[in-house]
């Protein structure tokens, strides 16, 4: 309560005027028990995986309707969200199988929408701490692969294992350093942590480990340094600053040696080679596709499939099954055969949007949970340029950059409700059972 404005009232008391405030009540542990089904289903592959999702998609439609004036208002003030997988439902009209880009599309429409719902029925926090305990389902279903993790353990593609136990590393490092968290959740955080780490260095992935790295430093940085500095006055403005030179110092110095080979000497350190493991053979295959259909491209599910030419060329060039659905490892690329130039600016434009509701939401609030869904939109942007999770549905990657957009948006927090008026006694503490 804050006080404000005593009025004498009596002797021993004074009538003062306080601020109310109301906090709206959760989603109850039957219905959080329900999304951490959902987030699991959308982890890690497990058996009746289809129909569990059908299932759970029903029950997010009946929220939906239950809970709309929460759920409508997130949606519309997320729309640059929903513009693509519109535009996507649209290409129905001139992608080659009606059926196919109908069915993409309304699940690319519905992948934002499920977590809307989430982010309306749940405070973040109480959101990544359903995210992480189905990141403790991944580790146990992960775990009787063991022989099988440098080629993807239950994934199809180690890559994606990687990326998957380094959101469980980070979300667990994070659950473990959280306070506010249940002791029970900080020991599982604890357990599951060093085992999540060492599953994801299993799979040789040079990307995850960079990025479990300064994941783990950003979140000890935030813990112990970043609430310190915020003590002293315009601190955290010249540590800003200074990164933002040393960054662009460094730049300059390499731009400043052209003969200097520097991005093939790093790709040699983390064992890559110029093709990026043959990925560059395919943007350039995808280039060629993009330009024969350069405005609205040729619709969703228009490329990747078994009848289309180009595409088995593309499986027999990299020693793939004919018939094997691959992708062009590159989100942008993606976008732009399936959803031309239209699609891609559409795509770039919500790239811009999630950024600066990112950077907003972590300068407005500094804390643990905004610094974790920072990281993790940083690792699924860079993402977009070797992969093209990002351009996807219903996956973790996709689940953690829309929480962290849409966070804020979240009708779970604190509201002031106006003042009231509070008999107090001489001490300063509010008479049991009086008021004005």
């Amino acid at each position: 309560m804050n006080i404000a404005i005593p009025l004498s009232a009596g002797k021993d008391s004074d009538l003062v005027w306080v601020n109310a405030y109301e906090t709206p009540k959760e989603a109850p542990l039957w219905e959080q028990g329900l999304y951490v089904m959902w987030f699991v289903n959308t982890f890690v592959p497990l058996p009746l995986e289809t129909p569990l999702r059908y299932l759970l998609m029903c029950f997010f439609m009946l929220q939906l309707f239950r809970h709309k004036e929460d759920v409508l208002p997130i949606v519309l003030k997320s729309w640059p969200l929903f513009l693509l997988p519109i535009l996507g439902l649209f290409s129905i009209l001139w992608a080659p199988s009606f059926k196919e880009a109908l069915r993409t599309g309304v699940l690319y429409l519905l992948t934002p929408l499920v977590i809307a719902v989430v982010v309306a029925r749940m405070r973040v926090s109480t959101i990544l701490r359903c995210l992480f305990l189905a990141g403790v389902v991944a580790v146990i279903v992960s775990a009787p692969t063991y022989d099988r993790m440098p080629s993807g353990g239950p994934y199809p593609q180690k890559n994606y294992f990687a990326m998957q136990m380094l959101f469980v590393t980070l979300l667990s490092f994070m659950t473990m350093l959280n306070e506010k968290t249940p002791a029970w959740m900080r020991f599982l955080g604890a357990a599951v942590w060093p085992l999540a780490l060492f599953f994801m260095l299993r799979a040789p992935s040079a990307t995850a480990l960079v990025f479990s790295i300064v994941g783990i430093i950003g979140l000890l940085g935030v813990k112990f340094l970043w609430v310190t500095m915020s003590q002293i006055r315009h601190l955290r403005s010249m540590v800003i600053l200074s990164a933002i030179s040393l960054v662009l110092c460094g730049a300059i110095y390499i731009l400043s040696q052209p003969s200097q080979d520097y991005i093939g000497q790093f790709l040699g350190l983390v064992g890559k080679d110029r093709t990026l493991t043959g990925r560059t053979h395919i943007w350039e295959a995808g280039k060629v596709v993009a330009s024969q259909h350069p405005y609205l491209g040729v619709g969703l599910e228009g490329f990747w499939q078994i009848w289309n030419g180009a595409a088995q060329s593309i499986n027999e060039n990299d020693f793939k099954p004919y018939g094997t659905k691959l992708s062009f490892h590159n989100a942008y690329l993606e976008v732009r055969v399936h959803l031309g130039y239209i699609g891609w600016a559409l795509y770039i434009f919500s790239w811009v949007w999630c950024w600066y509701r990112l950077l907003k939401t972590w300068f407005q609030s500094s804390t643990l949970d905004t610094s974790a869904l920072l990281v993790f939109g940083a690792i699924v942007f860079v993402s977009t340029f070797t992969e093209s999770i990002a351009w996807s549905t219903f996956n973790t990657p996709l689940n953690l950059l829309f929480v962290g957009v849409m966070g804020s948006y979240s009708p779970m927090t604190r509201k002031f409700a106006g003042k009231i008026p509070v008999f107090v006694n001489g001490s300063g503490v509010p008479k049991v059972g009086e008021r004005a």
